[in-house]
């Protein structure tokens, strides 16, 4: 394990460079200077309340109720209140421009860069510079250098001023989880690229047809990354910068139709499936009952993978690829960040929203975080944590309970993605990149159901892409 973490601290330092793209200028995000927060700034122990907004599922959720009470023990007149406005992402950031619009939002919410950068219209969000450089409150040069360097040069991606608008927090990408006990009984190899997997997918899908089986082979959760992820695997434009620096949706071009239509044939055969076209449900649910043979899913939620009573073994490995093309997949889970507060007591809630984001962010806490719900680690040392290691070690091969299943593959998933560093990559930040994102995953489910053929198809696709598009940009 200490061999391979050294190899992903080294390799991370290339992902700053490939992975976490910033913009030339400021794109039109109304970034404001950070909060000129004195030096000798610190809590002075007044009652503050702040909120931490979320959409965490019921078990991560009642550790951060833990958190909330170890922080509170440490700093007794700091109250925070959690409450989960929404379920997903998406609705979250509504949920969080809805109130900022009406001078409600909350100090610290979960977040994505596109939705910071929606945030920023508003001039709401809080740059943290002058709090992380705090003498008294802030990080120390080595603390700063313990973070993930891909994670953490993702909080700064937003404009020249390198202005740090989020911390890391429950950090993931995606793995493809495959029935091992099925691959292993019929002497299956892993695919690797995205035509070794749907040459497999029409092999299941022929040899079951013969044992009188319908079956799906393969199902990809979620929609955006999909149409996100190939796009970039193809060096196909999705969204860019023109030469002001200014971020453009650029993905209504022959490329991207192209590749729309490699997937759409890989539908009509029967050979995939995505969730919103199974009536929303997980990919994960459907593996679990082997109602699939193979998935892309997010790793954070990698225990959802093992089934009731470990009713056959669960394998992962990298996000297939196009033969020839780029080895890329989506970084991807939320950081945490927070907001400008005027008023009374203004700074008081901005330093307590601080102290809180730097107690979720520390080492033991991710490690804690990480191995129970899945998500990577943000701090190089939680490896070696007295948590992570303590865990690690309980680690059982021949794991006998559904916890103990779930554990193994989560430490897998960890190893994947440790060795999987190279090839992640987040979309550009500005203005439109939440709305682009929504509305590419729209179209793609849209194509793929399109019960249409030849010019028909054609006709939609073209109108498809050209509607999404004019609504993205209007």
């Amino acid at each position: 394990m200490k061999k391979l973490l050294l190899l992903f601290v080294l390799v991370l330092g290339a992902v700053v460079l490939v992975g976490c793209k910033r913009p030339p200028s400021n794109d039109g995000l109304h970034i404001v200077p950070p909060y000129d927060l004195p030096e000798t700034a610190d809590y002075n122990g007044s009652s503050v309340t702040i909120k931490f907004w979320h959409r965490m599922g019921a078990a991560s959720q009642l550790l951060i109720q833990s958190y909330i009470t170890e922080f509170n023990a440490i700093y007794p007149n700091i109250h925070v209140v959690e409450e989960k406005p929404a379920a997903d992402y998406v609705a979250l950031a509504e949920a969080t421009s809805l109130a900022i619009s009406a001078g409600d939002e909350p100090d610290i919410v979960e977040s994505y860069p596109d939705h910071v950068a929606k945030y920023a219209e508003a001039k709401a969000p809080l740059p943290l510079n002058s709090f992380i450089s705090n003498p008294n409150i802030g990080f120390s040069a080595e603390e700063i250098a313990d973070f993930l360097p891909g994670l953490w040069a993702e909080g700064k991606t937003y404009d020249k001023a390198e202005s740090i608008m989020s911390l890391p927090f429950s950090k993931s990408s995606e793995a493809f989880f495959y029935n091992k006990t099925y691959f292993d009984a019929h002497n299956y190899t892993v695919p690797e690229t995205w035509e070794e997997l749907f040459a497999l997918a029409e092999i299941i899908k022929s040899s079951e047809a013969a044992l009188g089986h319908n079956v799906m082979p393969f199902g990809y959760d979620s929609e955006d990354n999909l149409f996100i992820t190939a796009s970039a695997q193809k060096n196909i434009n999705y969204t860019g910068f023109d030469e002001n620096g200014k971020g453009r949706v650029l993905f209504n071009n022959e490329d991207s139709k192209n590749m729309m239509r490699y997937f759409k044939e890989k539908y009509n055969a029967g050979l995939m499936t995505t969730r919103s076209l199974n009536n929303d449900a997980y990919s994960s649910d459907l593996f679990k009952v082997q109602n699939l043979y193979m998935e892309v899913g997010s790793t954070g939620g990698t225990r959802y993978n093992i089934p009731t009573n470990r009713t056959f073994e669960v394998g992962v490995a990298p996000v297939p690829y196009f033969e020839g093309g780029l080895q890329k997949q989506i970084q991807q889970g939320p950081n945490i960040s927070l907001f400008k507060k005027t008023g009374a007591n203004a700074e008081q809630r901005m330093i307590a929203a601080w102290l809180f984001a730097k107690f979720l962010t520390s080492p033991e806490k991710t490690a804690k975080f990480a191995t129970e719900s899945g998500y990577i680690p943000v701090r190089q040392s939680a490896f070696q944590s007295a948590t992570y290691l303590a865990w690690e070690a309980g680690i059982k091969e021949n794991p006998t309970t559904d916890k103990e299943a779930q554990d193994r593959l989560v430490r897998d998933v960890f190893n994947v993605f440790l060795a999987s560093q190279d090839r992640f990559f987040t979309s550009i930040v500005f203005n439109l990149g939440a709305k682009t994102r929504t509305e590419v995953g729209k179209l793609l489910a849209e194509i793929l159901a399109y019960p249409g053929t030849g010019a028909d198809l054609d006709k939609f696709i073209n109108d498809t892409y050209r509607d999404h598009y004019n609504y993205i940009i209007s």
